[in-house]
């Protein structure tokens, strides 16, 4: 037997192992969109991936899209034209949800009579929109406790709608409190009362607590929210737990889970999704470190692995280095090929997500 013809028997059980077939794994690197993208909220809809942020770059409401999660492209202003009730240059925080076949853009924008800012709602055909708010007034307006912001809703587990938000108390002098209230089901009128669920009550939180995000997990509600300066490093990311909608919600112990880390600075106004193999990912913003609250720097969109240790939900490394990728549908409409962004490793290289 030849050497060569010996070599290539000996190489035969390798070429048949799962190592040797298994396709590289793509990776990526934050920031997923280096550009200024505050309080980010990501809907998947319509085959990919949507993101909508506040104010700027000549938007009222800032849009991108990704096939991926990872990539994502800028896309025209998703809510061009305010209603009357609403003065220009303050639209922030908007979310997104699909109700009875359109979807609804929760956001927060100052209301001409009151001068507080308070929470809108917009309608739209397609998740790109244009969104359109034809009502004559806010949605949620709290004016005696400093307006309202930071709205957020959530289809429950038996298809009732409910929706978060934030008083603007730290904009007068006053407490802040994470509010909840049942929608009707066209997601657009207010049910009953709204309840008190968090209030800023812990040494890291500082003066505020906002930007709640519920989601559910094996038949638990988790409540993330943001607390501390959005200007500043110390902006962190904590959470609470329900197993009601409207709670009632207890912290977790070990807080926050998510915060200033090397180079990211003032990581939050977090949002949640899930890709195509169920996992769980956190997008937040981070600032441009050493320049937070400066309008040189930037809150750039950042995504990192949300995991559960049991019901408890695991502390978020920061991470600018590579990482897995989320999985994405096998449908996907996603190019092929890798972008020069993007390196690719065999799976022996990175460990799993």
């Amino acid at each position: 037997m030849s050497q060569r013809l010996l070599s290539l028997l000996c190489l035969l059980p390798w070429l048949a192992s799962p190592l040797a077939l298994a396709e590289p794994v793509p990776l990526f690197a934050n920031p997923v969109y280096d550009r200024n993208f505050p309080d980010p909220f990501v809907l998947p809809a319509a085959g990919g991936y949507w993101a909508y942020a506040t104010n700027g770059n000549g938007h009222q409401v800032q849009l991108a899209y990704s096939c991926d999660l990872v990539r994502w492209e800028a896309r025209p202003d998703a809510l061009p034209t305010l209603p009357a009730w609403a003065a220009s240059g303050h639209t922030w925080a908007p979310e997104v949800l699909p109700v009875a076949g359109r979807y609804l853009m929760y956001y927060t924008a100052r209301d001409r009579a009151t001068q507080r800012q308070c929470v809108g709602v917009a309608e739209a055909d397609a998740p790109q929109g244009p969104f359109r708010d034809d009502r004559d007034g806010p949605l949620v307006c709290q004016p005696d406790e400093g307006g309202s912001i930071d709205a957020s809703a959530v289809r429950a587990a038996d298809g009732s709608l409910y929706l978060y938000w934030k008083n603007d108390g730290n904009a007068v002098g006053q407490p802040t409190w994470l509010y909840g209230q049942r929608l009707g089901a066209d997601g657009k009128t207010r049910v009953g009362r709204p309840q008190r669920l968090l209030r800023n009550d812990t040494a890291w939180e500082g003066r505020l607590i906002e930007a709640p995000t519920v989601f559910a997990a094996d038949g638990r509600y988790y409540l993330l929210y943001s607390a501390n300066d959005y200007a500043g490093s110390r902006y962190a990311v904590g959470y609470a737990v329900a197993d009601q909608p409207l709670g009632p919600y207890t912290k977790a112990a070990g807080q926050p889970i998510l915060a200033s880390e090397g180079e990211v600075s003032g990581p939050g106004h977090q949002s949640v999704a899930v890709d195509a193999e169920g996992r769980h990912w956190l997008f937040y913003h981070a600032w441009t470190q050493g320049l937070e609250g400066d309008p040189r720097g930037r809150r750039s969109l950042r995504v990192d692995p949300l995991r559960f240790d049991g019901a408890r939900l695991q502390r978020v490394h920061t991470s600018l280095a590579p990482q897995p990728a989320p999985a994405v549908p096998s449908d996907s409409n996603c190019p092929a090929s890798a972008p020069p962004a993007w390196v690719t490793s065999s799976p022996s290289d990175v460990g799993a997500p």
